[in-house]
């Protein structure tokens, strides 16, 4: 090479400009001394507080993490709650309001992970327009009524509500794949189920005393347990990988399913019937898998009946004896919730007045041993009793806009998710014709879902040239 090539290379000399630091000196050494003084403060602080209460520090540290995780991971914040929902009764051991707290973080990660901006920029959903509706409905009905518990009420219907929000909003924003969710509440209803088994098998359950007996377990009243599993059926059979350890999968169906069939929920089972169509009709299993999962299930049936079958007679028996008496408490209840709604057609008594006031509507009070007589155990009457006909319409065109979404984003690239999430959701709207679940996550995540999978749709392609 010339010399005059090397001189073109060696970059000018400009005058004036500051000499550069020999090698290895560190620009602004001066400044670097809170990143050596403040980790070591931190270490004898920690070094201190260990010797001084060791039993108190790791628990500490150890939910500072996670609070810090949760607040800034806000699909691990979320991932958490959904699992969580299926513990509940376990979890109020702990702290009564361990889930409520998990929402709240759950609703602040995304209020600061919202405060920089949209986390997408796409249009808003059919769904958040129905939420909308709802909570003016609340609002309006509170300060018209004012019923007793209807501050609280107010509350948790405002976690489910900004919960739904936060949902969609993740996931529309690629943060939280919706079939990752879906895995998620899988996971977390096998675990639920196994729990519920062992605790029906071993006489663990506590729900009404033995009386009752029934697979219950984490979630202390088996109709509500029944209706959780009941959305999780088939989307365990969606989220299943062939290639990627699929009997995982085939075995948190068949926990779901013994679970679900072992809560005795009638309410639940009319849903499962009327799923199991929908599931064939969309063809999301052909006649052929559901007679061998039929076939299955006599099976396993059988094999329960074979190993357990004192502990099976005496649910059926229980289940028989106070079968009548509780379609008539149930009968009055929905006589009750519809006087209500007549009483006051618009805006209802009030959040949480039918718990408190239903009395008034009841020519006879039934009293049971086996059934929480301070709700309807109708979804839909209960939600118009109180909130009236603007307040059902608003949360019936939740369900409305979550199965819209479902059946059209099937419709339009046959998504195995999308058939689940639709099967999932006439299930529990079936089933909630018998049970009072608006207070539960399987419909608000099923609605999300949908939500979701119908505007998260592929560009359609452009016009040739």
């Amino acid at each position: 090479m010339s010399g005059t090539d090397a001189d073109a290379t060696t970059e000018p000399e400009v005058a004036g400009a500051p000499e550069r630091p020999p090698t290895g000196a560190t620009v602004g050494s001066g400044r670097q001394w809170p990143l050596v003084l403040v980790p070591a403060v931190l270490a004898v602080a920690g070094g201190v507080a260990v010797g001084l209460a060791p039993g108190l520090v790791g628990p500490v540290l150890v939910a500072g993490l996670a609070l810090v995780v949760m607040l800034t991971r806000l699909e691990v914040a979320l991932a958490l709650v959904v699992a969580a929902s299926l513990f509940e009764d376990y979890l109020a051991v702990l702290d009564p309001r361990a889930t409520k707290v998990l929402a709240a973080l759950a609703v602040g990660s995304w209020l600061v992970r919202r405060s920089r901006g949209r986390l997408h920029s796409g249009p808003r959903t059919k769904a958040l327009a129905a939420a909308a509706v709802l909570a003016v409905a609340l609002l309006a009905s509170t300060a018209v009524n004012g019923a007793p518990d209807g501050g609280a009420v107010l509350v948790r219907w405002a976690g489910f509500l900004a919960l739904l929000v936060v949902l969609v909003d993740t996931m529309r924003a690629g943060r939280l794949a919706p079939a990752t969710l879906a895995r998620v509440y899988v996971g977390a209803s096998a675990v639920a189920a196994l729990a519920g088994i062992l605790s029906y098998t071993l006489g663990l359950d506590r729900f009404t005393d033995g009386l009752d007996r029934r697979v219950a377990g984490p979630i202390g009243d088996p109709n509500d347990l029944a209706f959780f599993l009941l959305a999780a059926l088939p989307l365990s059979l969606a989220v299943r990988r062939p290639g990627w350890r699929p009997g995982m999968y085939d075995a948190a169906t068949v926990l779901i399913t013994l679970a679900l069939l072992g809560t005795f929920s009638r309410g639940a089972l009319i849903g499962l019937v009327v799923m199991l169509v929908v599931a064939v009709l969309v063809r999301q299993v052909s006649l052929q898998q559901l007679m061998g999962v039929l076939g299955s299930l006599l099976v396993l049936t059988a094999l329960v009946v074979g190993l357990f079958p004192d502990l099976v007679g005496e649910s059926l028996t229980a289940k028989d004896a106070v079968a009548d008496r509780n379609v008539a408490e149930r009968l009055q209840l929905w006589e009750a919730a519809g006087e209500m709604a007549l009483d006051a057609p618009l805006l209802g008594q009030g959040p949480g007045s039918f718990g408190v006031e239903h009395e008034r509507w009841l020519e006879q009070l039934p009293v049971s041993a086996t059934s929480d007589l301070d709700v309807a155990h109708q979804t839909y009457l209960e939600v118009a009793a109180e909130l009236g006909l603007l307040g059902l319409a608003g949360f019936v065109g939740l369900l409305v806009a979550g199965l819209r979404g479902a059946w059209r984003s099937w419709r339009r690239d046959g998504s195995a998710l999308a058939s689940a999430v639709l099967a999932a959701l006439v299930g529990t709207t079936t089933a909630a014709c018998f049970l009072s679940e608006q207070f539960f996550l399987p419909l608000w995540l099923l609605v999300a879902l949908g939500a979701v999978l119908l505007v998260d749709a592929p560009p359609e392609p452009g016009p040739e040239d």
